[in-house]
């Protein structure tokens, strides 16, 4: 299973910040934002995660939307990396 790197996808949502200040700022958005940190943890997100599952990737799309950097795929329900 692919994982995507925590600091890409930060930066994917906030295009203009530096690396580190995205990361922060989408830390931030995780923890803000009802019901996306519970179920992140129970799809095995910690804290800590510098990797997350493409299920994980998942739960944060249904929560604060796609980026542009990636969509799902209509047939076959995948999301398709770009």
């Amino acid at each position: 299973m692919p994982l995507i790197n925590f600091g890409t996808l930060a930066q994917r949502y906030y295009p203009d910040k530096t690396y580190r200040t995205a990361t922060r700022l989408f830390r931030r958005e995780l923890e803000v934002t009802k019901g996306l940190l519970r179920d992140l943890k129970k799809a095995g997100y910690t804290p800590t995660s510098r990797l997350l599952t493409r299920t994980q990737v998942r739960i944060i799309e249904k929560f604060i939307g796609e980026t542009q950097w990636f969509y799902k795929n209509k047939a076959t329900s995948t999301i398709v990396f770009i």
